[in-house]
C-alpha cells in the first residue's frame, strides 16, 4: 500500500514538472518571439533605439550608432553618459528620471559628442523595461541637429529682419498670418506712443486702436484678406503688383486727426506662401495742410483774377469812352479853328501890315496848324519829353525848311534852331548824323 501511494505521488510530481517545463518552453518561445519582434522593429525604425542597463548600452540599433559615429560593437557595453556633452549630463539624468517616474512625457533635447568630436543635437524619450530578465531603460531618439541649425538660421534671419525694420525711417510694423503683431519698430513707437513690448504678440486688430480708437481691419489686413468695402474707405488707393498704397485720414494719432500715407505688402515663406504682411506708414499731415492752404489760395487767386478781369473790362470800356470823348473834342476843336480862326487869319494876311506883324501872323498860323496836325499829336504822344517849341521846329524840319528859314519865321537865331535840332535828335534817339532827321520825322505822319 505504501509502495502504491509513493508511486502515485511520484507520477503526480512528474506531471507537474512536465507541465512546468512546457510552460517554460512556451515562455522561452514567447520571449524569443518578442526579442525577435523587438530587434526587427528596432532595426527597421528610422529612430535611434537603444537599451541601457546598469549604466551601459546593452543594445544599440544602427541609427543610434550612426548619430554618435560609432560602430555597433564599439558602442555596445560603453557607458551611456560617455557620449553626452559634459554640460548636458545633469539635465539628461534629471529629465530621464522625471520621465521614468511619469512626471514628464515631453521629449527632451541634449547634445552628444561623436567619436570624431563633433557636437550633435538629440531629442529623446525613455521608458522602463525588462531586458534579459532585469530592469532596463529603453531609449528612443532622433538626430535633430539639422532642424536645430535651420531653426537657428530662421531665428537669425528673423532677427536680421527685425533689426532692419527697427531702424527704418518710416513707422513700420508686421503681422503673421493670423494678424498677430510680430514687429513694431521705433518709428511706430514715436508715431503712436505705443511701446513695442505692449503690442508684440497681440492680435484682434489691436494695432488699429492707435489710429481709429477701435478694433477694425486696416490696410495691412487687406493683404491677408481683401475687402472691397474697406478699400472704398480710402480716398487714394493704388495697387502695384502685390503692393497696396493708400492715402487717408485717421481720427487720432496721439489724440489728433492726421493724414497718413501707407504701403503694405505680403511676407512670404521659402515656398512662396503668404505667411504675414508688413506695413510702412508716413505722417503727411503737414504736407496735406500745406496743400490745402495752396488750394485755398489758388481759389482766392482765381476769384481775384476774375474780379480783375471784370475790372479790366470796365476800364477798357471807360478808356474807350475816353478815347471817343477825346476824338469828339479834337473834332470840335478842329472844326472851330477851321471855321472861327483860320478865316480871320487869311483876312489879316491880305491887310496892310509891316514885316514883323506878317511874321507873327505866320507863326500863329503855323502853331494853329500844328495843333490840328496829326503829325504834332503823334510826335507829342510818342515822345512826351519834347517841348512845344521842339515840336514846332520838328514840324518845320519835316516840311523841309532850313534852319535859316525856321529862324526867320520864329524870329530866333540860326544857332538856337540848331541847338533845338540837336536836342530833338537826342530825345527821339537819333544820335548818328548819318540818319536824316527830316526823313525820320516824315515816317511819323
Amino acid at each position: 500500500m505504501r509502495t502504491d501511494s509513493g508511486l502515485k505521488a511520484l507520477r503526480q510530481k512528474i506531471n507537474e514538472l512536465e507541465r512546468e517545463s512546457a510552460d517554460r518552453r512556451q515562455d522561452v518561445e514567447s520571449l524569443r518571439h518578442s526579442e525577435s519582434l523587438f530587434r526587427t522593429l528596432a532595426e527597421k525604425s528610422f529612430a535611434g533605439i537603444y537599451v541601457v542597463q546598469d549604466g551601459q548600452f546593452k543594445y544599440v540599433n544602427a541609427n543610434a550608432a550612426s548619430y554618435a559615429g560609432y560602430a555597433l560593437d564599439e558602442l555596445t557595453g560603453k557607458k551611456s553618459d560617455s557620449i553626452v556633452h559634459p554640460d548636458d549630463r545633469e539635465d539628461v539624468k534629471k529629465n530621464a528620471r522625471a520621465m521614468l517616474r511619469g512626471e514628464s512625457t515631453s521629449p527632451h533635447e541634449f547634445r552628444i559628442v561623436t567619436k570624431t568630436g563633433d557636437v550633435r543635437w538629440i531629442i529623446e524619450t525613455v521608458t522602463s523595461i525588462h531586458y534579459g530578465g532585469k530592469p532596463a531603460i529603453l531609449g528612443n531618439s532622433m538626430d535633430v541637429t539639422e532642424q536645430r541649425r535651420m531653426g537657428e538660421a530662421l531665428r537669425e534671419s528673423e532677427q536680421r529682419l527685425s533689426d532692419i525694420i527697427e531702424f527704418l525711417p518710416d513707422a513700420t510694423f508686421a503681422v503673421d498670418g493670423k494678424g498677430t503683431v510680430i514687429a513694431w519698430n521705433r518709428a511706430m513707437e514715436e508715431m503712436t506712443g505705443v511701446k513695442t513690448l505692449d503690442i508684440i504678440g497681440k492680435g484682434n486688430y489691436e494695432y488699429a486702436i492707435t489710429f481709429y480708437g477701435k478694433r477694425r481691419p486696416i490696410l495691412i489686413d487687406l493683404i491677408l484678406k481683401p475687402d472691397a468695402k474697406i478699400e472704398r474707405g480710402y480716398y487714394v488707393l493704388k495697387k502695384e503688383r502685390d503692393l497696396l498704397i493708400i492715402e487717408t485720414d485717421v481720427p487720432q494719432v496721439k489724440g489728433q486727426k492726421a493724414f497718413l500715407w501707407a504701403k503694405a505688402s505680403p511676407l512670404y515663406d521659402s515656398r512662396g506662401n503668404v505667411v504675414g504682411a508688413i506695413e510702412s506708414i508716413r505722417d503727411i499731415t503737414d504736407r496735406k495742410l500745406a496743400e490745402e492752404v495752396v488750394r485755398k489760395r489758388g481759389k482766392e487767386l482765381e476769384i481775384k483774377t476774375h474780379e480783375l478781369e471784370e475790372l479790366n473790362a470796365a476800364l477798357r470800356v471807360l478808356l474807350k469812352h475816353r478815347e471817343e470823348d477825346r476824338d469828339e473834342l479834337e473834332q470840335r476843336m478842329l472844326l472851330n479853328i477851321n471855321k472861327l480862326v483860320l478865316p480871320y487869319l487869311e483876312k489879316l494876311k491880305i491887310s496892310r501890315m509891316d514885316a514883323r506883324d506878317v511874321a507873327h501872323i505866320k507863326i500863329l498860323e503855323s502853331n494853329l496848324k500844328d495843333l490840328i496836325s496829326p503829325f504834332a499829336r503823334k510826335l507829342s504822344t510818342k515822345f512826351i519829353n519834347l517841348t512845344s517849341r521842339e515840336i514846332q521846329i520838328a514840324n518845320f524840319i519835316k516840311e523841309g525848311l532850313t534852319s535859316k528859314e525856321i529862324s526867320d519865321i520864329m524870329n530866333v537865331s540860326t544857332s538856337a534852331v540848331n541847338i533845338h535840332r540837336y536836342r530833338i535828335r537826342k530825345k527821339i534817339g537819333i544820335t548818328n548824323n548819318k540818319h536824316n532827321l527830316q526823313a525820320y520825322l516824315s515816317t511819323l505822319t
